[in-house]
């Protein structure tokens, strides 16, 4: 479902596909007031995906190269310097 401050906008399945869509049938605009009923299906067992398993750790493995690689940077140009 996507809700915007004017209401419901569409339905969009699981699949990413929009199922029905809120719009003005004489202009196809969907810019107007007014709500959009319908039916949301949530499965009992969802799929879990990569983010809802394991978190923020891919995110935060990245940040952690980039610190390694940083440090690495740095204190190799201070070696080099003193050589």
């Amino acid at each position: 479902m996507r809700a915007t401050n004017t209401g419901v906008s569409c339905f969009i399945d699981t699949h990413g596909r929009i199922t029905s869509q809120l719009s003005d049938p004489e202009t196809g605009t969907s810019f107007l007031e007014g709500t959009l009923p319908g039916e949301v299906n949530v499965p009992r067992h969802p799929v879990m995906t990569l983010y809802a398993r394991f978190g923020d750790w891919f995110a935060l493995t990245m940040l952690g190269a980039c610190l390694v690689t940083w440090l690495v940077k740095r204190f190799d140009g201070k070696t080099r310097d003193q050589r």
